[in-house]
């Protein structure tokens, strides 16, 4: 309290350097799985990322004080002090994972993924929702997440995967194949019908929409006009 502000942000700069420093030798010599949060290692590698980007704020608020720029924030001899303000700071998400990583979340295999809790569940698929959402090659990944988080949100008796390959769906649901298809009973062909309908419905393709759509009311309305599986299907039969 007694120090100057150049003095204090000449502190702040040296213990966020210092923590830095520390942070990176744990990196480098320590694998540790960004899911595994009770690990000791991984603790102590947040804990530094922690101090080091609460010493990296202080110095830059007081900066700023020296430049004459103005700021609604003070800064703050220790992190729990600044914790214990609520007007202390404004959060944002963090562009690394304390075990480095560039993205929130990895990829993971069915084994880790089922090793997580609910919450961390839900961490995963809506970190990977929010980094695919944008990004047009990768629409039908954020629909999966998507999904997924709100099954784990919901609380559903719907299993949840980590990726479409390890669960086997698409973004609109189960795929079903033929074989599958011949041994429905009509409640279960009219559902798959009106699944594909809205995913053609979609992907824009009015041919394969009005498809579905003729099959499904052909079921509801107990036609005695045969059903099928597909477009191709209904050619071969013919």
């Amino acid at each position: 309290e007694a120090a100057s502000l150049e003095e204090r942000r000449a502190w702040h700069l040296h213990q966020q350097g210092a923590y830095h420093l520390r942070l990176k030798v744990l990196q480098r010599n320590h694998t540790v799985d960004l899911t595994d949060t009770e690990n000791p290692l991984y603790k102590e590698m947040k804990s530094y990322q922690d101090l080091r980007n609460f010493h990296g704020r202080q110095g830059r608020r007081i900066n700023q004080v020296l430049n004459k720029k103005p700021t609604r924030f003070k800064d703050y001899y220790s992190l729990e002090l600044e914790t214990n303000d609520i007007t202390g700071r404004q959060k944002q998400k963090l562009k690394t994972t304390p075990t480095g990583f560039s993205d929130t979340y990895k990829e993971l295999s069915l084994e880790e993924y089922n090793n997580l809790t609910q919450e961390q569940k839900f961490k995963y698929h809506n970190a990977l929702f929010t980094k695919y959402r944008n990004d047009e090659k990768n629409k039908e990944l954020s629909q999966f997440h998507s999904r997924m988080k709100q099954r784990v949100k919901a609380k559903t008796n719907s299993p949840t995967f980590p990726s479409p390959e390890h669960g086997g769906e698409s973004i609109y649901g189960l795929e079903t194949t033929k074989e599958q298809y011949d041994n429905m009973d009509d409640t279960n062909k009219k559902k798959y019908h009106s699944r594909m309908k809205e995913r053609a419905k979609r992907d824009n393709n009015l041919e394969l929409e009005g498809f579905h759509r003729r099959m499904y009311f052909r079921i509801r309305n107990n036609s005695p006009l045969p059903v099928y599986y597909s477009p191709e299907h209904e050619q071969e039969e013919e």
